[in-house]
């Protein structure tokens, strides 16, 4: 799974959008939702896909989806991940 894919695919969960919706050149102060509790979910939540630690200076300066795509790429995509994690908890 691409780094883009695994980036839209936790913030679309995490804040409830469409992940279609999401261009990787969307500024992160326009996605819906987007604020500093939600930017340390969202930083938890692509660790936890990567299963590694990513460049958290790196990612805080981060002003777009592709910045965040590119310190995910950076740490390395999970081998066989099919879907990310389920961020939002439910048990569906």
């Amino acid at each position: 799974m691409s780094a883009d894919h695994i980036v839209a695919e936790v913030v679309g969960q995490l804040l409830d959008l469409e992940t279609d919706d999401l261009a990787m050149s969307t500024p992160l102060a326009d996605i819906e939702g987007w604020d500093s509790v939600n930017q340390m979910r969202i930083l938890v939540y692509l660790e936890r896909e990567v299963g590694g630690s990513l460049d958290y200076d790196r990612f805080m300066r981060a002003v777009s989806l592709a910045d965040l795509s590119a310190v995910v790429a950076e740490t390395g995509t999970p081998a066989n991940s099919a879907t990310p994690a389920n961020p939002a908890g439910s048990t569906a």
